[in-house]
């Protein structure tokens, strides 16, 4: 199921990533992260999952890279 933004290109904008057993790790872009701290997985149902570990809204981390929400979802056919 192919995503509207999918994993590569926001793996693309990110920094330090790195691959763990569920998803990724990275830089989380908001805040001043020195350490990865935003994971970032797949969903079963083709979503996008982000979460900063440090406590950074996802709204913030995704306006910080260009994108919003709805880049997270599958594309309806």
């Amino acid at each position: 199921m192919a995503t509207r933004a999918n994993v590569n290109e926001i793996l693309s904008r990110l920094r330090k990533v790195r691959r763990t057993a569920r998803g990724w790790i990275a830089i989380c872009p908001g805040h001043d992260d020195r350490e990865p701290s935003l994971s970032i997985n797949e969903g079963t149902d083709g979503r996008i999952l982000i979460h900063c570990h440090a406590g950074c809204p996802t709204e913030s981390v995704l306006r910080t890279l260009g994108m919003s929400f709805r880049d997270l979802f599958p594309k309806r056919r």
